[in-house]
């Protein structure tokens, strides 16, 4: 793996184990539970939809992997922490296996995100995979922040940071 792979694995792996942080210690009602503010969503879901786009980004964009994503399911996700878990676990061992096979040659590799999507938009949007890979960073990191500040408007103190 280059040096510049294993920054961007560390870095969303350590996001990734924010995120199961700060979903540690919340009731199973809270962890489903949508906030009555306008376009805000359940922790559950908002954690599903992180991980769905980090897989979307560093594993169907940069390693070519098919992986069947309902976007729009993400939002209305529910389950439990040892679920999330899971799936977070076997994404950040999965962009490891990715990331560990890209070539210098292969970052600059461009393709249509759009032909990758479940559902393409007719536009197309041509990146390389070194540019879509700090797109799950930046996602990624931007629903860290909304899901700590669901945490508190729920009623929890902030989690400890690692």
């Amino acid at each position: 793996m280059s040096d510049e792979t294993a920054r961007i694995a560390d870095v969303l792996d350590t996001i990734a184990h924010d995120v199961l942080a700060q979903l540690q210690g919340i009731s199973p009602e809270d962890l489903n539970r949508p906030l009555t503010l306008p376009e805000t969503n359940a922790l559950f879901a908002l954690a599903t939809h992180l991980v769905g786009a980090g897989e979307f980004w560093a594993l169907v964009v940069a390693g070519r992997r098919t992986i069947p994503r309902d976007r729009p399911a993400e939002f209305r996700a529910t389950g439990s922490l040892v679920v999330l878990t899971t799936r977070y676990e076997r994404w950040l061992a999965d962009v490891r296996v990715v990331l560990a096979a890209v070539t210098p040659d292969y970052m600059e590799r461009r393709m249509d995100v759009n032909r990758l999507r479940s559902v393409p938009s007719a536009s197309s949007e041509e990146v390389s995979v070194r540019e879509a890979l700090p797109r799950a960073v930046k996602h990624s990191a931007l629903h860290l922040g909304h899901i700590q500040m669901t945490r508190q408007l729920l009623g929890y103190a902030p989690a400890a940071e690692g």
